[in-house]
């Protein structure tokens, strides 16, 4: 039996997910993370101790669906905005969930190296016709359900061609065209590898490029800045 490949892969549960009340109608969820102090007296303390978590602020904007990815980029900037994500009227709202919470996950590390921490997320891929000042990025997203079972995801990140290019870190910009039509693949080619199911060969050629990426998975970043080196197995891994 194949032993799994320790990873560093952020795995969703059903608990990271809020629970959202959303309108039939397209739109963006508006978000804010406010401190929450709390007083919790521990069980061997007679002192109280303040504890200070994140407690979310959100809102929602109808939005004509035509207009949904310019309002985001522009609403993203206001003050006071954290996050925002398009979510659609026929869309699930568990997707537009998990899109929030990895919003929240993505602005953690953004804040951790030091940079601007404002994102927009989508649970389905944005339709950026004719806004050649914004980029689509895909994020590979794992989730597990309450049986134990997991599985990856897309959820779909827009940033500005200025953002794109300090989030490459110095490498060209690839083929975006290209790593969306592979997607199947490298979804199930991050599966195989964290399982410990990729064949000895990819499994070499894979551990190779990740080495050059801090991580230690099949992420998106990886697959951006070594595209030559990733889609090539992630074909591999689909016509296997």
């Amino acid at each position: 039996m194949p032993s799994p490949t320790p990873t560093t892969d952020r795995i969703f549960t059903s608990g990271d997910l809020p629970l959202l009340s959303l309108p039939r109608a397209d739109g963006l969820i508006i978000c804010r993370w406010l401190p929450d102090p709390v007083v919790a007296r521990p069980w061997n303390s007679g002192v109280d101790s303040v504890l200070e978590r994140r407690r979310a602020q959100v809102g929602f904007d109808i939005v004509e669906p035509s207009w949904l990815a310019r309002a985001a980029a522009d609403r993203v900037s206001d003050a006071g905005v954290d996050a925002v994500v398009m979510h659609t009227q026929g869309g699930l709202p568990g997707r537009s969930a998990l899109a929030l919470a990895f919003a929240s996950h993505l602005r953690s590390v953004l804040l951790r190296t030091g940079r601007p921490a404002h994102v927009v997320t989508s649970g389905a891929r944005p339709d950026l016709t004719g806004l050649v000042d914004l980029v689509r990025v895909p994020h590979l997203v794992t989730v597990t359900d309450a049986t134990g079972a997991i599985a990856d995801t897309v959820v779909w990140e827009i940033m500005t061609p200025g953002q794109f290019d300090v989030w490459l870190d110095g490498a060209p910009r690839p083929d975006q065209r290209a790593i969306e039509a592979h997607l199947p693949g490298l979804l199930r080619l991050r599966g195989l590898h964290r399982s410990g199911r990729l064949d000895r060969r990819s499994a070499a050629a894979l551990r190779d490029v990740i080495d050059l990426v801090a991580g230690g998975t099949v992420s998106s970043g990886l697959i951006h800045r070594h595209p030559e080196a990733v889609l090539p197995l992630a074909a591999a891994a689909v016509a296997a």
